[in-house]
Order: C-alpha cells, then structure tokens, then sequence
C-alpha cells in the first residue's frame, strides 16, 4: 500500500466510523523523514528534499510483496497459536 498522508487520514478515519475510536491495529508508517542516507563518517544525508527519490522509495516498499506475505505468516500464526491456547 502506498498512499499520501491525506489519502492515509481518509482511510482512517474510514475506519474509525466502521470499527470505532477504541478498536485496536498494528502499522507501520513511514515517510520522507526514514528515507536517510549515511556518509563514511556516519553523519547523516538529508534525502528528504528529493521527492523523487522519497516517492519512488515509498512506492516500492508500498509494493512490496515479501512485506506482505510475511505479515499474512506472523498472523496467521498468532491465530493458530490463539486457537491452542483457547481450547486448552
């Protein structure tokens, strides 16, 4: 997924209409600011200003299939791991 930050408020607010203010979730945002580049003396570049570079970067984490499918295993262990414990 990959969305602006007024595109992401949409989406949820969307979701606190449907689910409610107190519903809980798990994510992971990232912007301009984590896209960061470090020189040989470890001092940080500012790539920030590049909007290029921070959309196309953004954009391919956004799309990011392995990112997706490895959340799809953690739940879907969490799930099973929630379903052992419940029928003890």
């Amino acid at each position: 997924m990959y969305y602006t930050l007024s595109q992401l408020k949409t989406r949820i607010n969307s979701l606190i209409d449907s689910q409610g203010d107190d519903s809980t979730c798990a994510a992971f945002i990232f912007t301009k600011e984590d896209i960061v580049q470090y020189d040989d003396e470890g001092d940080e570049i500012d790539l920030s200003s590049d909007k290029f570079l921070v959309d196309n970067i953004l954009s391919e984490l956004g799309d990011h299939d392995y990112i997706y499918s490895t959340i799809g295993d953690i739940l879907d262990d969490c799930i099973k791991d929630g379903i052992k414990v419940s029928n003890l």
